[in-house]
Formats: C-alpha cells, sequence, structure tokens
C-alpha cells in the first residue's frame, strides 16, 4: 500500500514538474487549446489570464495537498492540524452536527457547488434566469441566509449574558455581535431594495438616478464594487490570522469567540480563489461570503448553547484545553 508521504512526495513533484512545464511551453499550450478547444480558434486576453490564474492556483493546492500528505506520517503535525481544525475549545463539546469537522467538510463542498453549478449553464437559458439572474433562486438566498445568521447571533446574546465566566468581556461581545447584526441587516436589506423587490413600489425620488433605479444605496458605488471583489483575495487572511493565534496562545478570548474558526478555511480559500479568477462573479461572491457568515453564526449560537456552566474559561482567559 502506497504510504501518504510517497503520495506527497509525488504530488510535490508533479506541482513543481507542472509549474516548470507551464513556464516553458505557455505559448504551445494556448496555442493547441485555441485549436481544439476553442469555438473560434482563438482565446482572448482575459482568457489567457484566467487560464494562468486557473493554473496557478492548481498547481498551489496540489502542492499544499503534498506537503499536507508528507507531513501527515509526523504524528506531532497530525496533533497540531487535528487541535487546530478539528477541535473547538470555546465549546464543551465537538461531538454534534456542527463539529468543527462537519463546518469544514459541508461549507466547503457548499462552496464548491455554488461555483461549478453557476459555470455548467448557459447564460442565455431559462434556467440560468430562473437560478441566477435578479430575485432568482441564488440570489434571493443570500438575504435568506443573511436573515437566518442575524437570528442565530440575536440568540446568542441573552446565552453570552449568562455566561458568568466571560467576566467583563461579555459587554464587549455583546457589543461585536450587534454591530455584525446591523451589518448584516443592512446586507440584506440592501439586496431587497428595502422591500421594494418583494412589494413593487415606485422608486422614491430621492434614490432615482442609481444604477437599478431602486430604493438601495449600494448601487451608488458600484465603480468601486470591482476593486472590493478583486480586495477579497486576501480573505484568508482573517483565517490565517485565527489559525495562527490559535497555536501561539495568544488573545484566546478574541479569537475564539470573535475570529471564524478556522474550519473555515476551505471556504475562505474558494472566495479567495472566486475573487482572483471570476472577480466579476459579485452574486456568486455574494452567496459564497452568506454561507460563510451563516456558518460563523451557526458555530457561535451552538456553542453559546452547549456551554451551559461547562469550564471554558479561566481568570478571564479561554482555557488551552482542547477537549
Amino acid at each position: 500500500m502506497i504510504s501518504k508521504r510517497n503520495i506527497g512526495i509525488t504530488l510535490i513533484i508533479l506541482s513543481a514538474a507542472s509549474f516548470a512545464i507551464y513556464l516553458i511551453f505557455q505559448p504551445q499550450i494556448i496555442h493547441i487549446l485555441e485549436i481544439y478547444v476553442s469555438s473560434d480558434g482563438q482565446i482572448t486576453p482575459s482568457g489567457v489570464r484566467q487560464l494562468n490564474s486557473f493554473f496557478y492556483i492548481s498547481v498551489g493546492l496540489m502542492l499544499i495537498l503534498g506537503v499536507g500528505l508528507f507531513k501527515a506520517a509526523d504524528e506531532e503535525w497530525q496533533r497540531r492540524v487535528e487541535q487546530v481544525f478539528l477541535s473547538d475549545p470555546f465549546c464543551p463539546s465537538t461531538k454534534t452536527w456542527f463539529s468543527p469537522k462537519f463546518i469544514l467538510i459541508i461549507s466547503t463542498l457548499i462552496g464548491l457547488f455554488l461555483i461549478i453549478h453557476i459555470r455548467l449553464y448557459d447564460p442565455e437559458s431559462q434556467l440560468f434566469d430562473f437560478l441566477y439572474l435578479e430575485d432568482g433562486l441564488f440570489e434571493s438566498l443570500t438575504p435568506i441566509l443573511m436573515v437566518v445568521s442575524i437570528i442565530l447571533l440575536a440568540l446568542s446574546i441573552p446565552l453570552l449574558r449568562k455566561d458568568t465566566q466571560l467576566g467583563k468581556f461579555r459587554n464587549l461581545l455583546t457589543v461585536i455581535y450587534l454591530f455584525l447584526i446591523l451589518i448584516f441587516f443592512l446586507n440584506a436589506m440592501e439586496e431587497i431594495s428595502w422591500g421594494q423587490r418583494i412589494f413593487g413600489w415606485d422608486t422614491p425620488q430621492t434614490f432615482e438616478g442609481n444604477v437599478q433605479d431602486e430604493t438601495n444605496l449600494h448601487n451608488y458605488f458600484n465603480q468601486y464594487y470591482l476593486l472590493f471583489y478583486r480586495l477579497l483575495v486576501l480573505f484568508p487572511l482573517v483565517i490565517l490570522i485565527s489559525i495562527w493565534l490559535e497555536m501561539s496562545q495568544h488573545f484566546l478570548i478574541f479569537k475564539r469567540t470573535v475570529l471564524p474558526h478556522p474550519s473555515l478555511l476551505g471556504l475562505s480559500l474558494l472566495i479567495a480563489i472566486v475573487s482572483f479568477i471570476w472577480y466579476q462573479e459579485q452574486e456568486l461572491l455574494e452567496e459564497l461570503f452568506a454561507v460563510f457568515f451563516l456558518f460563523y453564526s451557526l458555530r457561535i449560537y451552538t456553542c453559546f448553547r452547549t456551554r451551559g456552566n461547562a469550564a471554558g474559561f479561566e481568570t478571564g482567559q479561554i482555557s488551552s484545553s482542547t477537549e
């Protein structure tokens, strides 16, 4: 049986070889794709950039997987990975449906489904209109998921207020969650133009002139959106900071109650990939964010609900125990 270490070495070699071959023979590869893949016999500069981005990201992921499998033979490495990604010291028990392992797998699969799904349909088809265009199924899910996130965070506040082990941090945490609720609420209401897309009233004169001529504010800033969506390539930094704080045992209260759990790394990487390659797919990015914050809020609520009086904080700081 081939060991994980050997598979890892093979993937590392393949990623390095693929990178070198693509750099050397890139013009020839693109020419072959123009002949056998492109319907009009050519690939636009934008298409070449997307091809390059897709290739480099794929090679990078192959390299990461190879290194991970290579290191998997190290028992200390396994322990640290399980501690960071598959445990949650903030919760008294991770043996629930919403355990870190569950969130890591399901959130990543949902992200992959959304990305692959939207690329399969012909933009001219009626099914595409039903699923993805204005007031389509997937666009409507964005505000719905944001409302669910609001409810989960709102239910978490009275639970955290009862958690005496949080000490003075309860007040700050309440303010942070209320701020997030406000942001989620504004986002959801802007998505439905504050109810206009549901009830169909005429646009008030104050809002006339924005891009969609609807009752919302965000369409006044459409010229800045592409820049914002392209900057989302840096989004995984939030998770990387969370991982670093957990491994270094610094600022544990902030890390475990405010920052996203490292189990959302897979979904955050997918958001970065879409931002890097398909940054013009604004609705897709909004859907991915809605899913991200749904799992973020679900974890917060589940942890506070299951904590009860279980030991999780010691002398004002969260215990470093992973039990």
